[in-house]
């Protein structure tokens, strides 16, 4: 058995080693046409785990994301294409939770939700 993957899925599918019922657990990458990468990440029994790292095609990070089980859980930020940080707030099992702060591109803060179990509550 060969361990190329079928397809990346990245919306919380899982995912299978090419013609088998196998869970794929190992790294995950993808690039854009010109070379630069795209994304890169871990899948453990199938499915998104740890950190993701999503980019823009200049090759600066674009998002930061947790995956816990393959959901987004823990720390989730997201940046302006300066570099400088453009998101940030934590998910629960997929759920946004607490102070989630958005920024300007010159770093200052754009705004403020607080959220519960995924509900904006301010």
């Amino acid at each position: 058995m060969g361990s190329e993957k079928v397809k990346i899925n990245l919306d919380g599918e899982l995912e299978y080693l090419k013609n088998s019922s196998e869970l794929y657990s190992g790294p995950s990458e993808s690039f854009y046409e010109d070379g630069n990468i795209q994304h890169t990440g871990q899948y453990e029994d199938g499915l998104m785990e740890g950190i993701w790292y999503y980019y823009y095609p200049n090759g600066k990070v674009y998002a930061k994301i947790s995956y816990l089980m393959g959901i987004p859980h823990g720390l989730n930020e997201t940046f302006h294409e300066n570099g400088s940080l453009s998101l940030k707030g934590y998910s629960e099992k997929g759920n946004r939770v607490g102070v989630w702060t958005s920024y300007t591109s010159d770093g200052m803060v754009d705004n403020e939700e607080e959220y519960k179990d995924g509900e904006r509550v301010n």
